[in-house]
């Protein structure tokens, strides 16, 4: 008995440590925070952002419980958001409260890189212990976790690692793993993986789709607010018909939140018997079997809970392409010059005075470094990040826009910018921003090859194949920065202007090929986003979302045969062709069930 007392009292102090990971997604009740999830191939984690357009957003709030009282210390994993440019101020101040009071530290106001701040030291108590996250300024603070430890020496893992083994350990999650299977998993949200699930799931395919974010639409969502463009010309193939069904009418991009329709693409969704909708889940990895994928790992980005799904086809329909990069799908990512990502905003005049907080940190612009925003709101060309890394610089990108965004309206309502415009006489003195993007808007990132990897010189001679299905009718609409607005932004300039070549006939379109749907080396990988086998050129004409769309569609109603017939994207083209163009031709309502 004294022996084993003796050796318990040699034992370091960290063996006796308690400690609790809390990742913010997780907060009980977020009140004006959004959850971000676009950048967790960066920096390891979804976070919650303040995005309150220069008002402080509402508390989140949470409880966490110990089992023994005493000193803990607090650490805050989170960034000064505008540290890597060196631009004075702090934007992304907020504060965190223990049990309701204010720690001493300033958080989000350090460090250009994701990193835990040091809080001090608190005292819990045994059992239940409130924390609130309170937002400072109303302009993008952002808190990825909270670290408590009795161990008052102990440092958090600053892995960037989705899911780093110290994450898990502390989180507890390994042990929930759980394995789910299906006929096709679709990763992806936006018009093309809708488009693949919906005509898959008609058709008695079992479908999982799974979207990062809590909407679906991708850059068509009310997140987003980016207009659904292509036409639907009359065709042999039935294509269009399940775009139709979701496809948004909003009057202007942006507009309303409501004319985007977030719940009824939703309730199209959930009404498909053989579609399992994962909202709020982000797929992080790929395992493979020879050539073909096995299985996706995704997490539920508020409880961290794992799914492995697996299936004999799967479908990238991310955007960035990532279920194709992860597989090793042969593929490029043109070195710069490549069209990049939106942030759109909206104003409105109110009855009252509105006023706006100085933005030292914005890009400090006067109206000749920027249009004036007509019509109450800016537009597809607010752009920036051309020659920036389309992954690895993705949440540069959009803070940069978010700077010249808000630098753009200090202008306005600061400096008396552009009061030649503002027709109530009144220097836009009850203007104020209605509406603000925080989820950008991208428009190229790489490219996957398929069997046919279509050139403009292709849609320009206008080439037939024997797979020839999907019609784009948009221009080849290449974007370059307007060097009017450049000025001191040679950096990262962030309005853009589009060129329009000739070649494509607007309405009857250009056929792509099934055979740039799916990749040339991952056997079982349908490619139905703006990620698909084109050149830089020839995405100008494809890119839009109706386009992608019928993509989707074309590729879901190609997994009902790849099931039918136990082959894969390309045994389809190659065996059943006249069977898939059969399909093609159906209406969009048509149900079939799969003869296994």
């Amino acid at each position: 008995m004294i022996k084993k007392f003796v050796l318990l009292l040699l034992l370091p102090l960290s063996v006796f440590a308690e400690s609790v990971l809390v990742e913010a997604e997780n907060f009980k009740n977020t009140g004006g925070w959004g959850v971000d999830t676009q950048f967790i191939q960066n920096m390891g984690s979804p976070y919650l952002i303040a995005h309150g357009l220069g008002e402080a957003v509402a508390d989140a709030t949470t409880e966490v419980s110990v089992k023994t009282s005493g000193d803990y210390r607090v650490w805050v994993r989170t960034k000064d958001w505008v540290a890597h440019w060196n631009a004075p101020g702090t934007p992304g101040h907020f504060k965190l409260a223990v049990n309701g009071k204010d720690l001493d530290a300033d958080f989000g106001t350090v460090g250009a890189k994701w990193h835990w701040q040091n809080g001090g030291t608190v005292k819990l108590n045994a059992g239940k212990n409130s924390l609130i996250l309170k937002d400072q300024k109303g302009f993008n603070a952002r808190c990825d976790a909270i670290y408590l430890t009795s161990d008052l020496s102990e440092k958090p893992d600053n892995s960037s690692e989705m899911l780093s083994d110290w994450r898990r350990e502390k989180l507890g999650i390994d042990t929930r793993i759980q394995n789910k299977k299906y006929d096709l998993v679709v990763v992806g949200g936006g018009y093309g993986g809708m488009g693949a699930a919906i005509s898959a799931a008609r058709m008695g395919v079992k479908v999982a789709l799974i979207q990062n974010r809590d909407v679906l639409g991708g850059n068509g969502s009310s997140e987003c607010q980016v207009w659904s463009m292509g036409n639907f010309p009359k065709n042999e193939y039935l294509l269009a018909d399940i775009i139709k069904e979701f496809k948004e009418k909003a009057s202007a991009s942006p507009s309303t939140i409501e004319e985007y329709q977030d719940p009824k693409k939703e309730k199209i969704v959930r009404a498909e018997k053989n579609i399992d909708l994962y909202l709020g889940h982000h797929a992080f990895a790929v395992k493979k079997n020879g050539d073909a994928i096995a299985s996706v790992d995704v997490m539920n980005v508020r409880s961290n809970e794992i799914i492995r799904f697996e299936a004999p086809l799967f479908c990238d329909s991310t955007g960035h392409g990532f279920i194709a990069q992860w597989a090793g799908a042969e593929g490029e990512m043109k070195d710069g010059g490549r069209m990049g990502m939106s942030n759109m905003w909206a104003w409105e005049n109110s009855k009252t005075e509105q006023s706006f907080p100085e933005t030292p940190w914005a890009l400090e612009l006067t109206e000749k470094g920027f249009p004036y925003p007509r019509k109450f709101h800016a537009q597809w060309f607010w752009e920036s990040g051309y020659d920036k890394h389309p992954i690895n610089d993705l949440e540069l990108i959009r803070d940069w826009n978010l700077r010249a965004n808000f630098g753009a309206w200090n202008a306005i309502k600061n400096k008396n910018a552009y009061t030649k415009y503002d027709k109530t006489g009144k220097a836009h003195k009850n203007a104020r921003i209605r509406w603000m993007a925080y989820v950008g808007g991208t428009r190229e990132t790489q490219q996957f090859f398929g069997d046919v990897v279509v050139e403009e010189k292709d849609v320009v001679s206008k080439k037939v194949y024997p797979d020839s299905c999907v019609l784009a009718t948009w221009s080849i609409d290449l974007h370059y920065p307007k060097k009017q607005y450049i000025g001191k932004f040679e950096e990262n300039p962030f309005i853009s202007f589009a060129v329009h070549g000739k070649g494509v006939d607007r309405k009857k379109g250009y056929a792509f090929p099934y055979r740039s749907f799916y990749s040339r080396n991952v056997s079982n990988l349908f490619i139905a986003c703006r990620a698909l086998s084109v050149t830089h050129e020839a995405l100008g004409t494809i890119r839009v979302m109706n386009t992608l769309g019928m993509v989707g569609v074309a590729v879901g109603r190609a997994s009902h045969l790849a099931i039918k017939h136990g082959t894969t994207p390309r045994g389809v083209y190659e065996k059943h062709l006249d069977e898939l163009k059969e399909l093609w031709r159906q209406p969009g309502k048509t149900r079939l069930e799969i003869k296994k």
